[in-house]
This record gives C-alpha cells, sequence and structure tokens, in this order.
C-alpha cells in the first residue's frame, strides 16, 4: 500500500517542476463486486478494479484539478494541467494547503471482507426471507468496495488508508403500489444483516398495502433513518463553509443561535468504523470528530484550509475531493459521516405517542426553492403509513413534504435509541448514522 503514497508524492514532484506552487495528489485503487436483482432474480454479478488519480495544483491563486483514469499516462497529464493552471482565472476562495507531517490512524479491511467468492449467496438470503414475509417481487443491489488510498501535497502531509463497505439495498413490493425499502450498511462483510433487510423491506411493503390519497395539511411525521438520510445529506452540506459564504445556505450567521431542537446533537465522525471511515481529509489532514450541532446549538461550519483562513479559524479536517465542485475549484469542504445521536424514546413508543401523523420510510427528490431560508420540498415513496390514535391504521401516496427545512429540524421532539447507519443511491449520502425521529406539524401537499 505505501507505493500509493510514493506514486502520489512523485506526481506532485512533476507539478512542482512544471511551475505548480502547490499540489496534492491522491490515488486510489478500489475493487468493486457488484450484484444486481429484480422481480426476486439475480440480473447480473460484476466485479472490476480502478485506479485513478485526483490531482489538485495551484499556480499562486490560479487552481485547477482533474481525475486522471489513466495512471500510465499520468506523468503527461499532469503536466498538461500545470500548463491548463497557469492559464486559470485567480481564485478567490483559494488560501493554500495544510502544512505539516502527520500521524494517521489507519483502516484495516478485515480478511472476510477482503475475499469474498459469492456474493450472491447473500443476495438470495435477502430474496428469500423477503418472500417469507410476502413480497411478490423483490429488487435492489449489493455492493462489496475495497479501496486503499495514498495521499501527498507539496505542503507535506503524506499517507496511505485502506476501508471497506458492503452496501445491500432491498425494495420489495407486496402490489403494484406497497413497497417497502431497507437497507445495510457495514464496513465488514460479517455485519451484514440480508434476511433481516428483506424482512423489513418485505414487512413495509406489507403494511403498505391498498394506500389511498393522502390529506394535506399539518400532520406529526416519524421519519425512519433511510428518509433521515436524504434530510441530513442537505443539512451537512449546508454547513459548508464555502456554501455559506456564497449564499447557498440557511446557516448564514447562526453560530451560537438555535438551529434545531434541544434533542438534537449533530456531529460529523470520519474516525469511527463505518463504511465512510477516513484516516485524513482531502489534503492530508488527520480527521477528527466535529460537533456541528449541540443540543439545538450551531457550533461550527465545516472547513478546509481555505475557508479557515477566510473565517479567521482552523480546519476541521473537511477539505473535500480535489475534483472541480459545482461551487469552487478550491477544495469544498465537505461532511465524511455525519451522525445524529441516539435519544431517549423506542420507535414502538413513538408511534404510540403520536395522535394524527404519518410513518414514512424513504423519499426522494429533496428540492430547496430558497437554500438561503431553507424552504425545501421532498417527495415520500415507499411505505407511507398512517398513524391514528398511536396506531398504525393503513397506507397513503401521492403526497409531499411542502415546509421549512430549519423548522423541521426545530420541530424534532423524540429521538429513538436505535441507530442505523444508511446509504442509498445520491439521496441518502455521504453513508450517515441515524436514529429514528418524530417531527410536529409539518406540511403536507399533494404531489400528484
Amino acid at each position: 500500500m505505501s507505493s500509493l503514497s510514493h506514486n502520489a508524492s512523485r506526481l506532485v514532484e512533476i507539478a512542482r517542476k512544471e511551475g505548480a506552487t502547490d499540489a496534492v495528489c491522491e490515488v486510489e485503487d478500489l475493487a468493486v463486486q457488484q450484484v444486481r436483482f429484480s422481480n426476486s432474480r439475480i440480473d447480473a454479478i460484476n466485479s472490476w478494479t480502478e485506479s485513478h488519480a485526483m490531482m489538485f495544483v495551484a499556480v499562486g491563486k490560479r487552481v485547477i484539478s482533474s481525475d486522471l483514469r489513466n495512471l500510465d499516462a499520468a506523468d503527461k497529464e499532469v503536466r498538461a494541467l500545470v500548463e491548463l493552471g497557469k492559464k486559470a482565472p485567480p481564485s478567490k476562495s483559494y488560501g493554500g494547503l495544510a502544512s505539516g507531517r502527520f500521524r494517521y490512524k489507519l483502516g484495516r479491511i478485515d480478511r472476510k471482507t477482503a475475499s469474498v467468492d459469492d456474493p450472491a449467496k447473500y443476495v438470495r438470503e435477502a430474496i428469500d426471507a423477503a418472500q417469507d414475509a410476502g413480497a411478490a417481487e423483490v429488487g435492489g443491489t449489493l455492493y462489496i468496495r475495497l479501496s486503499k488510498l495514498g495521499i501527498a501535497s507539496s505542503a507535506g502531509p503524506m499517507g496511505n488508508d485502506e476501508g471497506a463497505s458492503v452496501e445491500m439495498s432491498v425494495r420489495a413490493f407486496s402490489q403494484p403500489e406497497a413497497s417497502g425499502h431497507a437497507v445495510s450498511c457495514t464496513p465488514s462483510i460479517k455485519e451484514l444483516k440480508p434476511r433481516e433487510v428483506g424482512e423489513q423491506a418485505a414487512e413495509l411493503s406489507m403494511m403498505a398495502r391498498n394506500p389511498v390519497q393522502g390529506d394535506e395539511g399539518k400532520l406529526d411525521v416519524i421519519i425512519q433513518p433511510l428518509f433521515f438520510g436524504s434530510i441530513t445529506q442537505s443539512v451537512s452540506h449546508m454547513v459548508s463553509a464555502l456554501r455559506v459564504e456564497i449564499g447557498a445556505s440557511m446557516f448564514t450567521k447562526k453560530i451560537g443561535k438555535k438551529v434545531a431542537s434541544d434533542e438534537i446533537t449533530f456531529i460529523d465522525e470520519p474516525t469511527v468504523e463505518s463504511t465512510s471511515r477516513r484516516a485524513f481529509d482531502h489534503e492530508g489532514v488527520p480527521t477528527r470528530k466535529n460537533v456541528i450541532i449541540k443540543d439545538g446549538v450551531l457550533k461550527t461550519y465545516l472547513h478546509s484550509t481555505s475557508t479557515a483562513k477566510k473565517f479567521k479559524t482552523k480546519t476541521t479536517a473537511n477539505a473535500g475531493p480535489l475534483i472541480p465542485t459545482a461551487f469552487s475549484y478550491a477544495t469544498e469542504p465537505i461532511p465524511f459521516h455525519p451522525v445524529v445521536l441516539p435519544g431517549d424514546w423506542n420507535v414502538d413508543e413513538i408511534i404510540a405517542d403520536t395522535r394524527r401523523g404519518l410513518y414514512l420510510n424513504n423519499t426522494w427528490y429533496t428540492r430547496f426553492q430558497n437554500y438561503t431560508t431553507g424552504e425545501f420540498s421532498t417527495i415520500p415513496r415507499d411505505a407511507i403509513l398512517r398513524i391514528k390514535d398511536g396506531e398504525i391504521i393503513g397506507a397513503v401516496k401521492n403526497i409531499r413534504i411542502s415546509d421549512n427545512m430549519m423548522s423541521l429540524w426545530k420541530s424534532m421532539d423524540a429521538v429513538s435509541k436505535q441507530v442505523q447507519e444508511v446509504y442509498w443511491w445520491d439521496e441518502a449520502a455521504p453513508p450517515s448514522t441515524l436514529p429514528t425521529v418524530r417531527a410536529r406539524d409539518v406540511t403536507i401537499t399533494r404531489s400528484a
């Protein structure tokens, strides 16, 4: 694995010789196994490997970056990248790189995850469990990813890391309009729960049978971790100092102020074992736990070296990927593993305590009408279950949540003891560890 950081260092030196004042290179070797299934049958079993290098160079304030997919031609591509960088417009947001040499708490891929030779058997277990629980059709994916990283920076940081992620997503149907979605996300194949995931998806689909048009108005909503992951994605990216700076965040000038209910403590924790654990950020700074919201009060934004200088503070070790983003060619601060700390409730207790509301399994198409004020909408999908007087009494369909994101977080009054790591497509990303929560008086409208 040490050859990866040495290769990264060599590419950094080439960039420096060509005239770059700063350079960072992150080399990754990735091995993936994929199983896709639909209609309760396995459609495809694929495996592949890839190696690439994310390269960032600065010539003074002129910055540019690229994902180098052909490492055999990397030397030539780095030289060309520096020449392009010399012609780039100056960046107002770039403030240099983190300097120094660091020690890292490295990850390890366990042997069983590294030597899975029949990933399809886990899928067959999930399908069988879902069918046993009443599902008519079952579909989804299983991914097993093994990643080895090496990073080098002209400012000093240099290191290696490795990690694994096992992600199973199961969607079960009991009727064409009655589905349930469940996931199992873990860094170790030993912790994968295929039968449990299949059963949970099927049970939700059975509860979602015969849905009727949902009512409009104000309702309490109980949000499962998978749904919560989509909501958390939006909030965790809005605490990026860069998004605050450019006006794409509802958290501008909110440090020290109430932005969520007393029940919510929200952290970024990339150092614990998870599918997105990292030893260093994309500048090479050792990652650490950052408390973003404590008891409802905003404590910090997420920073890279560049944003920290602008905000007159220190980096939180959240420098993002070295490839261009929608907002800047400098490294945007990003969350690595968002966590909402557990509360005091059991999920059954939250349901029993709810007089009139909805139990929401999943969502998609979360969109903001105004990033600065937090107006948003999202469309619940899969099981949308109706609650009356503390009991689930049926299912509804064709609804939308249309509300204010900060108001939603401020209205969360019940947080479960149980938490789950969730990740799904781009909707619930990055991987997060989350409880089930209840939000009060949420605005429900029709989606069709």
